[in-house]
């Protein structure tokens, strides 16, 4: 897999498999050194930094602390589509960019590119996530998500997945029929770990126990979504070991994960620095909850400086038990998906439609809406008219594929906000009783 996608995830993770127990002071260093270098890089090849910079009187010379990176104002998706071009890196080519998208928990696609490096950084990261719960590379593993983490079923993906020694499930099919087929695979194929969404993982697990099944595996890592209280116990009691959690945004450069204290993530100190801001900006304190912003210390082919990427949450120095030095996430919110019903009360992944439309350069934003089982109402907000006349192309394909009775399709640039002014892309009013 090493040498087909040109990474060198390997080599990283056994690095950084030893940096995570270095002081967060000396991690800090590091962090600053790299920091600077990333500035002065900014400074000679990005437009966009450079005249930041040079608007705010600053030079990569002026900082001399982690806390300098205050100096600099916020990168947000509405800035970086305005001033795409103006972020790429003169020399952006010399770094193998990929250009990746991203749905992103606020619904509003994404496009940038990572250089390969950072793609090793991102897997070195979640490997050594995966190893708090004895995994190795090369294990075997249960992949439970949607197109965040599975892209295909295609020939070329499940290729993928076979030399990474995956067994795929795809969390948007989470019927009777199919979560009976999971569990067989899980039991007959001998798989150990399981990787999945976390509300995939939860309805796989109250399937089991329903069913009174027996599933007996060495530890479930969950992602991409918030891990409520209910859905770790459930999820524990159903696969009969402990459940770690992993927040990533590559976009933004950051992978934290759960140690066995399982008191907050830890965060890959070596790639990204993290920062929490209040609703003006500002710093908060240590611990205290604010907007989540990053900045990806890897990549220099479009430098994210830092970015706000949509979540909030809280960050603590306080050192852990577990002996790592690198700093922790006490929580995360923001990247909680739902499911929508089908009429026979059948559950589709909400991640079913970031997947959707990230294929669609027309939708600046959308939002789910659903009142009723079988029913849901899609709101979109177009950046080209004539995108209206492919509509019901794209309906019929929810319809189909979602396995809905009826959806509705609606342009508008009005979307329902949560109390914290922040716009939710899946909003499921039916009754979760059902």
């Amino acid at each position: 897999m090493e040498k087909i996608r040109k990474t060198n995830a390997l080599q990283l993770y056994k690095e950084e498999s030893s940096h995570q127990w270095e002081k967060r002071e000396d991690l800090e260093r590091d962090q600053l050194d790299k920091l600077k270098n990333l500035l002065e890089h900014g400074y000679k090849n990005v437009p966009y930094f450079r005249k930041v910079m040079e608007e705010r009187g600053l030079s990569p010379d002026a900082i001399t602390k982690l806390e300098d990176l205050a100096k600099f104002p916020l990168l947000n998706k509405e800035l970086i589509k305005e001033h795409k071009e103006d972020l790429h890196s003169a020399d952006m080519e010399r770094y193998s960019p990929a250009e990746k998208r991203t749905g992103g928990s606020t619904g509003e696609p994404l496009r940038y590119y990572l250089p390969k490096v950072s793609h090793s950084m991102m897997w070195a990261n979640i490997w050594r996530g995966w190893n708090v719960a004895g995994y190795t590379p090369g294990d075997k593993m249960a992949v439970l998500a949607g197109g965040s983490l599975l892209s295909g079923f295609d020939y070329k993906r499940q290729f993928y997945y076979y030399l990474n020694n995956w067994i795929p499930f795809s969390s948007y099919d989470m019927s009777q029929d199919k979560m009976k087929e999971y569990v067989e695979q899980l039991k007959s194929k001998n798989v150990q770990y399981m990787y999945a969404y976390s509300s995939a993982a939860y309805e796989l697990a109250n399937y089991i126990m329903e069913n009174k099944l027996d599933v007996d595996l060495k530890a479930v890592i969950t992602t991409s979504e918030v891990l409520l209280p209910r859905y770790r116990q459930a999820i524990e009691e159903a696969f009969q070991c402990k459940v770690y959690d992993q927040y990533g945004a590559n976009d933004g450069g950051v992978t934290a994960f759960e140690c066995k204290e399982q008191n907050g993530l830890h965060i890959n100190m070596e790639r990204c620095i993290v920062e929490i801001v209040d609703e003006e900006g500002n710093i908060v304190p240590d611990g205290e909850e604010g907007r989540i912003l990053l900045t990806d210390l890897s990549n220099y082919a479009m430098p994210f400086i830092r970015y706000e990427v949509g979540d909030y949450g809280a960050v603590t120095k306080e050192p852990c038990p577990c002996g790592r030095g690198l700093i922790r996430l006490t929580h995360i919110k923001g990247r909680q998906q739902e499911f929508i019903f089908t009429s026979q009360y059948g559950k589709v992944h909400g991640g079913f439609f970031s997947t959707t439309f990230r294929r669609y350069d027309e939708v600046d934003q959308f939002q789910v809406i659903q009142e009723v089982a079988g029913s849901v109402t899609v709101r979109l907000k177009i950046n080209d008219s004539s995108f209206k006349v492919r509509s019901e192309e794209l309906r019929k394909h929810i319809l189909e594929k979602a396995q809905l009775s009826e959806v509705a399709i609606e342009f508008t640039d009005a979307f329902e906000k949560t109390k914290g002014g922040k716009h939710k892309f899946v909003i499921n009013k039916v009754s979760q009783e059902q």
